[in-house]
């Protein structure tokens, strides 16, 4: 395994990954993750475009998390997005404005009923936070393979412990250096393609071969972007042709990457419940 970066340590221990990934369930618990990632993927074009997958969720996540907790439920201003992200290395601040108006074309932001034209205020819709919710209850999901009464007592948070201690919690640990890709470097030049990461990550779910065609149908991407993604994922370990047809299985370097980067998004989620349920909103 990689040495962790400082901020891991720091925050969980040294060797905290490793000992996630030795309890009994972890396996299943990586491949029920592995589904709901698949399931909560969203290929919008537009947005694709404008943020990779990683830049997708933490923007979202600071989105949720200035809403509640910074402003008190006031929403977020384009301005101050853009300050969180450019500090976090998220993406540059013309992307987080295209962002923010694709999110609210599709729905998932609304002007806030008290903004004006000097001061322009958007929040989260019910569909939004709706997208979060199913998030947060699908990776403990996953999570209740490895702990089940911790699992059930996260899902069971009401939605005012998960969009308000809980949100900031996770936002937190972000804000504190810690970078899930820390733990599985080899993922991170697949993160910043379009469907790159849920490409292989697919690879795992499916547990068997999978078509460039069906990639390239499922994630909205053309046949010829996901050809090179497996050709690149091929030449590092994490993905090999299978023995028949033009499709790919899981390289040899896949499973320990993904486990790693499953293991640290596991103790990030334990540890914002752990917030969530001693801080009640």
């Amino acid at each position: 395994m990689p040495p962790l970066s400082e901020p891991i340590i720091r925050i969980f221990g040294n060797d905290a990954v490793a000992r996630l990934m030795a309890k009994p369930g972890f396996d299943a618990a990586v491949k029920a993750a592995a589904r709901s990632a698949i399931r909560n993927y969203d290929s919008s074009w537009i947005r694709n475009r404008l943020m990779n997958d990683r830049g997708r969720f933490l923007a979202a996540l600071l989105i949720l998390d200035l809403h509640f907790g910074e402003s008190g439920g006031a929403g977020v201003t384009g301005a101050r997005l853009r300050r969180e992200v450019v500090e976090l290395g998220v993406c540059s601040p013309g992307r987080a404005t295209a962002f923010l108006a694709a999110l609210r074309f599709a729905g998932f932001l609304a002007l806030h009923p008290d903004s004006s034209l000097r001061e322009r205020r958007l929040v989260p819709t019910p569909r939004f936070l709706q997208l979060h919710r199913e998030r947060w209850d699908r990776m403990f999901e996953a999570i209740a393979h490895l702990a089940p009464a911790a699992a059930a007592q996260a899902r069971d948070l009401p939605d005012q412990a998960v969009f308000g201690p809980g949100t900031h919690a996770l936002a937190d640990v972000f804000r504190r250096g810690v970078r899930v890709f820390d733990a599985a470097p080899e993922l991170r030049f697949f993160a910043e393609r379009d469907a790159g990461l849920v490409s292989l990550v697919t690879l795992i779910a499916a547990d068997g071969t999978v078509s460039i065609s069906q990639l390239a149908r499922q994630f909205a991407v053309s046949r010829a972007h996901i050809a090179q993604l497996m050709r690149e994922a091929e030449r590092r370990g994490l993905a090999q042709p299978a023995a028949a047809g033009n499709g790919y299985q899981a390289g040899p370097a896949l499973w320990p990457a993904i486990a790693r980067f499953y293991a640290l998004i596991f103790l990030i989620f334990q540890a914002a419940a752990a917030v969530a349920q001693a801080e009640p909103a």
